[in-house]
Order: C-alpha cells, then structure tokens, then sequence
C-alpha cells in the first residue's frame, strides 16, 4: 500500500474503536467517521488507500456511497461491513466495487485474514477485485 492510511466509517463506536485500535497495531494511520457526510469530508482530505464502510449508516446508504466513489474515480478502495449478513448485500457490495465484505459482528481472525488478503490486493495494481471470504 503506497499509503498507510485507512479510514472506518461506520456508526457503532464499538465497531470504529475496535478497528482503529486494531489496525493501528498494525502499523496503519486510521481514522474514523460516524456518519457518511463525515466519511465524505475526511476522504477528500487524507485520501486513504483503504475505505471500512457500513452499509447502513444515519444519513444514507454505504452501497449508494460505494458507487459514487468508484464513479468519482477515487482511488481509495472499500471493505463493506454490515450487521445484515444477507447474501443479496454481500453480491451488491462486490458487484459494486467492493473489495470483500465483512459481517459483523466480526472476530479478529477474520478481520486479519481480509487486512492479509486486501494488503495483497491493494500492492497489486492488476487486480481490481478482492474475494469474499465471510463463508
């Protein structure tokens, strides 16, 4: 990743808090946002290489949100998360752009084998999508 930096928009503080704490561990600069308007605000700013986005947040959709960035041409690329583990949300999210999509609640294994997984990705220019690996 040629910046280090992540952002997690998603409405549950649980939720924010675990990843920064987690993915600052990790070696990453994190931020975080509660609403996609902050989400919005905070992309155009540091321009993250990697994007935590939940599908449901108070003032919209995160899939909506996801189309408009791949149709912006931002570079910053999306893990879709969601309490809602329905099959249809997790096609829509990769369909959509998404590079893989996390439900929650996630454990750590999990969210570590996705950083592994997306960490490959993202230093691979030639590939444009990740796998979904929630089975």
């Amino acid at each position: 990743m040629t910046n280090n930096l992540i952002l997690v928009v998603d409405d549950e503080p649980e939720i924010r808090s675990l990843l920064v704490r987690f993915l600052g561990k990790k070696g990453f600069t994190v931020h975080s946002a509660g609403t996609l308007s902050e989400g919005r605000n905070m992309i155009k700013e540091f321009n993250p290489s990697l994007v935590f986005l939940d599908v449901n947040l108070p003032d919209g959709n995160g899939l909506n949100e996801l189309k408009q960035l791949n149709s912006a041409d931002q570079r910053a690329k999306v893990i879709m998360m969601s309490a809602f583990d329905h099959n249809e949300v997790k096609l829509a999210a990769i369909q959509s752009g998404a590079l893989d999509f996390l439900s929650k609640p996630f454990n750590i294994a999990r969210l570590d084998q996705v950083i592994q997984s997306q960490l490959i990705n993202l230093s691979n220019p030639n590939n444009e999508h990740g796998k979904d690996l929630s089975n």
